[in-house]
């Protein structure tokens, strides 16, 4: 019986070691499009969205051109914060950028909002919906998925274990991987003195 039971951990194991590459692909994947499309819709927000030229009594023509901070004064700091929430990630573990990704998805449809309000202003409000909605559908599936993607940080340890304050300890902390700032680091060599 034994000789027909499928090898169910040796079949996982290959799996596994496929898909952690995939989900790394997919984290980098979902927050350049979360950069790129906060970029976008900051640029659009900021740029002129309405022109109207008015004649004065002196037959002078003046234009007068409506930004989309104008419009929507909202959509670029909306834009800026979703952005900003992506780059955050950078630093972050998974549980950090779930809750990120609510704040770029929730500032990706309020500036889109500011685009869907003046559709009828030229082509710069429809670019400001369009990236908003990238960016909120890219921080709704960060939310999502991040939770199996792989960690970034590499000071990211579930216990940390107190370092030696001796140099030699710290330049190993260093080359091991461990954060030399710990606070179970409680004194650096300086502070010591020297050894008699």
């Amino acid at each position: 019986m034994s000789d027909d039971a499928p090898d169910t951990a040796g079949a996982d194991a290959p799996e596994a070691a496929e898909a952690a590459p995939d989900r790394a692909a997919e984290r980098t994947r979902t927050m350049l499009a979360g950069v790129l499309a906060a970029a976008l819709a900051a640029l659009a927000a900021s740029r002129g969205w309405t022109s109207t030229a008015e004649t004065g009594h002196a037959g002078i023509t003046a234009t007068t051109v409506q930004s989309g901070t104008d419009l929507a004064s909202w959509a670029l700091p909306c834009a800026l914060a979703g952005g900003a929430a992506f780059l955050a990630m950078l630093a972050t573990g998974n549980r950090a950028r779930r809750v990120l990704g609510i704040v770029a998805a929730l500032a990706g449809l309020a500036a889109a909002l500011g685009g869907l309000l003046h559709l009828t202003s030229g082509a710069w409000p429809v670019a400001l919906a369009a990236a908003a909605l990238v960016l909120a559908a890219a921080g709704a599936w960060t939310t999502i998925r991040a939770g199996g993607w792989p960690a970034t940080d590499r000071y990211e340890t579930s216990g940390e274990q107190a370092i030696a304050e001796d140099p030699v300890s710290l330049w190993n902390a260093l080359d091991s991987g461990r954060d030399p700032s710990s606070p179970n680091i409680t004194a650096s060599a300086p502070e010591k003195g020297p050894r008699r």
